[in-house]
């Protein structure tokens, strides 16, 4: 989908307001007094405020280089890279962090917001076991790959959720990645 400047006005200020002011600060009034546009024009680009958080955080999940590595990357470089993103997206834009943050504290309370929060998360699932069979097509059982696609959303967000908190504690943040990596696919395996 091309973004218009004024659409991505609107997802940029979405992010701010959420990252500075949680789910209450998302409204209408606030959000286009900070995009720069009408009322009229937030929602003649998205029918729903929640619209915009939904597109924005779909494209910062999967909009990560490296969740799309060449053919013939090693598991291991892959999982590396997948680390190494997380890290610098939270270093890079720690607005956009934090709002992903209180998008989810938001969803928790409207079901229809956690259940398309849950398919983006379920499309990156997917994609994680794509990708492990894509790049190991006889490595793994599709039991291990099920299981490892889950735990690398779970330790990714966690990553994430650490890097938020404590970024004073970002050598042991990589070590600890990096140590997963290790028990997931060693480096003599490769």
């Amino acid at each position: 989908m091309i973004r218009t400047t004024k659409r991505q006005a609107i997802i940029d200020a979405a992010l701010a307001l959420l990252a500075e002011g949680g789910g209450e600060a998302l409204t209408a009034s606030a959000l286009a007094a900070r995009a720069g546009v009408s009322k009229a024009n937030v929602f003649h680009h998205f029918p729903r405020l929640d619209d915009i958080v939904l597109e924005a955080l779909e494209a910062f999940i999967m909009g990560m280089p490296s969740m799309w590595p060449d053919a013939g990357t090693r598991v291991r470089d892959w999982l590396l890279a997948l680390g190494t993103d997380t890290i610098n997206t939270m270093d890079a834009d720690p607005a956009l962090s934090g709002a992903y943050f209180a998008f989810v504290s938001r969803a928790q309370g409207n079901p229809a917001l956690r259940q398309r929060l849950a398919e983006i998360v379920g499309a990156a699932r997917a994609h994680f076991e794509a990708v492990l069979v894509h790049l190991a097509p006889e490595r793994f059982t599709r039991e291990e790959v099920e299981a490892l696609a889950g735990l690398l959303l779970l330790t990714l967000d966690g990553l994430a959720l650490h890097r938020q908190l404590v970024p004073e504690r970002a050598a042991e943040q990589a070590t600890a990645w990096a140590a997963l990596v290790d028990r997931i696919a060693p480096e003599e395996e490769q």
